[in-house]
């Protein structure tokens, strides 16, 4: 079994337990109660990290209130730049994802999640089935400058919006890399595991504004 790690790994790991405020008695704590070493475990299930959250006594439950304002005055480098991410995937451009809008809009959102592998078709269905929209792009870059922290919980997709990139259809999506918040592609044809959400969307009436 390989169990060479790389620099990069290595100093991933530092950064995160200094961005957690991990203190050296702490992680002592933590390699003497088992959970590490259960964390480590080749058998150990990964993919449900709101379960090890919810152990741990740590929430998982987005804010109770999920509403956007979408600026449709700004650019999507606007939009992309307002979410302060630390790092944008370069093929995320105006061309392959224009925004179309007027004004300001508001929205009503909510996070898809399902226990089990699914495609992106099964994903549309069941969120057009439930009376909300899959979110484009617009709407996810206005959840992560709202939300920042969410995309640390867990990758978030919107099928709403996709792209032709070098001849494979790709899907914006927010997700966590060591304590850095990613916006990135992902390809829309490959199946999904239950440790994503998918962002959907409902315009908000006037009346409901007010």
């Amino acid at each position: 079994m390989d169990t060479i790690f790389t620099d990069g790994q290595l100093t991933k790991a530092i950064e995160t337990m200094r961005q957690k405020g991990m203190t050296p008695d702490r992680f002592n704590r933590l390699l003497g109660s088992g959970i590490f070493a259960d964390v480590c475990d080749a058998g150990a299930c990964l993919d449900d990290r709101d379960s090890v959250r919810k152990a741990l006594k740590l929430s998982v439950d987005p804010p109770e209130q999920l509403t956007l304002s979408v600026d449709y005055n700004r650019s999507l480098e606007a939009m992309i730049a307002a979410g302060h991410y630390d790092w944008k995937n370069g093929d995320i451009t105006a061309k392959r994802f224009p925004v179309v809008g007027k004004g300001v809009e508001q929205f009503e959102t909510k996070l898809f999640h399902f226990d089990r592998s699914v495609s992106s078709e099964q994903v549309v269905e069941a969120i057009k089935a439930d009376g909300w929209e899959p979110s484009k792009i617009e709407h996810l870059l206005a959840f992560g400058e709202k939300y920042p922290e969410e995309q640390r919980k867990y990758p978030i997709i919107a099928l709403g919006s996709e792209a032709s990139v070098r001849g494979y259809r790709y899907v914006p999506d927010l997700y966590r890399y060591g304590a850095g918040r990613f916006l990135d592609l992902y390809w829309r044809d490959v199946g999904w595991n239950g440790g994503y959400r998918f962002l959907a969307v409902r315009k908000l009436s006037s009346a409901a504004v007010a």
